[in-house]
Order: C-alpha cells, then structure tokens, then sequence
C-alpha cells in the first residue's frame, strides 16, 4: 500500500469513526463534500492547513495519517509537527531561508545538544 492510499484510507475511517458524512467535513474545513470524498479514494490530499484542520476535527495527529512504512522509527514531538507545517506553510523563497537558517544554527555549534 502506498503512502497516498494508506492516508486516503485513514481519511475515511476517521471520518466513519465521528459519524460524519463527507459534505459535513467538506463544510466544517471549507471545502467541498466532493473534493473530501476524492481525497478518501486517493485521488489528490489536503494541504497542510487543511490536514491540521482535519486534525483538528477529527481529534487526531498528523502522524495517524502516515503508514507505518512510512513513519517507521520516526516519532516527531509536538514541536517538530509546528516547525513542519510553517515549513510546509512556506512558499519555495521561505522554504530555502528556513533551511539555511536552520543549517547554519546547526553547524554554528551553539545549538548542539
């Protein structure tokens, strides 16, 4: 199973799970039932602000929605799912300033653990 279709697959037992149909969700994020139910048969994927807002609805982490193929040995604490989502907020400009930023912090050697 891919990583598109375990997500799409998650989508929509977290939808069943909270009794809600696939317009109700589309409503509650802002976005249509149609575009809700594509995503649940793997046909496209929210973006990062509408995966917090289901995140959000369903009472769920980002991870939940990520195979165990694909997060394997891979726990982010809650700071690192914020610093991935701005990162992931950020257009291709605030993606390279982030990166150097971060870069250059770690091979300054002050912010070493």
């Amino acid at each position: 199973m891919t990583a598109r279709e375990y997500m799409a697959q998650r989508l929509r037992e977290f939808r069943l799970d909270k009794g809600l149909n696939v317009d109700e969700v589309g409503s509650s994020i802002g976005k249509s039932g149609k575009t809700i139910s594509a995503w649940e048969v793997g046909r496209g994927q929210p973006d990062a602000d509408k995966l917090v807002d289901l995140c959000r609805l369903y009472d769920a982490r980002i991870s939940d929605f990520y195979s165990d193929d694909v997060s394997r040995d891979v726990t982010l604490s809650n700071d690192e799912e914020e610093l991935l989502i701005v990162y992931r907020s950020m257009n291709e400009t605030g993606k390279h300033t982030a990166l150097s930023v971060v870069t250059a912090l770690a091979k300054s050697g002050d912010y070493e653990p």
